[in-house]
């Protein structure tokens, strides 16, 4: 498992782009990469869930399977030397399974100006046991809760800290959050996902 940056110029890429990134990133490193199957065979690596274009991403996550096993450290080596500007690594370990399912994910939240009532409105949600939001993609009339998803929530000076739910049974995005509490940051920063074995 690798842990990167999506940083600078980087928050910039789209999901897509960010494979196709890393996919030229690992074949500069050398590293043994295992293929899938088929007519056209693709290096098996798997990402985390997506950040919104122009959000940083402090710990996200990909997987890739090796035909040779490889030493971590010497994997973290050999994308360092190859990474591009933006998506630096920061940690490579071994996967506890042969899978890995997202659980949580920390955010931190810059709004500028923040309204008055920033703290009120924080505490608000924090309180209730419902709250519904309707998101513009969504067929009208359909609303979503999304507070069993906000795990904490605090507010100081502006920034707003929060764990959000990023399971596939629910998932609670930092859209969701600026939704409810009817703010438009200035900066979102995706700082951890917190991660469980598959198996």
């Amino acid at each position: 498992m690798v842990r990167f940056t999506k940083t600078g110029a980087a928050r910039f890429l789209s999901q897509h782009d960010v494979r196709r990134a890393w996919e030229r990133v690992t074949r500069r490193a050398g590293l043994p990469l295992a293929y899938s199957r088929g007519f056209s065979p693709k290096p098996r690596l798997s990402f985390g869930p997506p950040l919104p274009v122009g959000a940083e991403g402090r710990r996200e996550y990909m997987t890739m399977a090796l035909r040779d096993p490889l030493h971590a450290s010497q994997v973290q080596a050999r994308l360092t030397a190859a990474a591009i500007p933006g998506m630096a690594v920061v940690e490579v370990a071994h996967s506890p399974g042969r899978r890995v399912r997202t659980t949580w994910a920390d955010y931190e939240f810059t709004i500028t100006p923040p309204p008055r009532d920033l703290a009120d409105r924080v505490e608000r949600l924090m309180s209730r046991d419902e709250v519904e939001i309707e998101r513009a993609r969504d067929p009208d009339g359909v609303k979503r809760d999304i507070r069993p998803g906000v795990k904490t929530l605090q507010s100081e000076n502006g920034r707003i800290v929060a764990r959000l739910r990023l399971a596939q049974d629910q998932i609670v995005t930092s859209r969701d959050l600026a939704l409810a509490l009817e703010i438009e940051p200035a900066a979102t920063i995706r700082t951890d996902i917190e991660l469980e074995p598959v198996g």
